[in-house]
């Protein structure tokens, strides 16, 4: 399952979005209503899935002291989408983006001239 996948940030109504409803996805563990760390990683982003209460905590009190780090959940529909910042700021927007998926995690980086950025 660490395949890569292109895909391509759209815009809606001037704010960047990334939706990602592969199946892939389903079968690293991101159903819907699961609950997820988004962080930058290495000229994207890393996003993974918060197993517990007691990790949630965690991560909510890793927010409240780092604003680089955040905490989202798949949408009913299966979709884990993401947009504004984490695309802008990550340099995600406006280009082939290279997403691994792996049991747990998706790695969101940018495709530049067949190579990972």
């Amino acid at each position: 399952m660490n395949e890569n996948i292109m895909l391509n940030c759209i815009m809606n109504n001037n704010i960047p979005e990334l939706i990602i409803d592969k199946p892939d996805i389903i079968n690293a563990g991101f159903t819907p209503g699961a609950v997820f760390k988004i962080q930058p990683y290495r000229n994207g982003l890393i996003i993974t899935l918060i197993a517990s209460e007691i990790a949630t905590q965690r991560v909510l009190n890793e927010i409240e002291n780092d604003h680089h780090i955040g905490m989202d959940w798949i949408q009913d529909n299966g979709e884990l989408s993401l947009s504004g910042e984490w695309l802008t700021q990550t340099g995600l927007t406006g280009q082939p983006l290279a997403i691994s998926v792996m049991a747990g995690k998706v790695v969101i980086r940018r495709q530049q001239d067949n190579m990972l950025m």
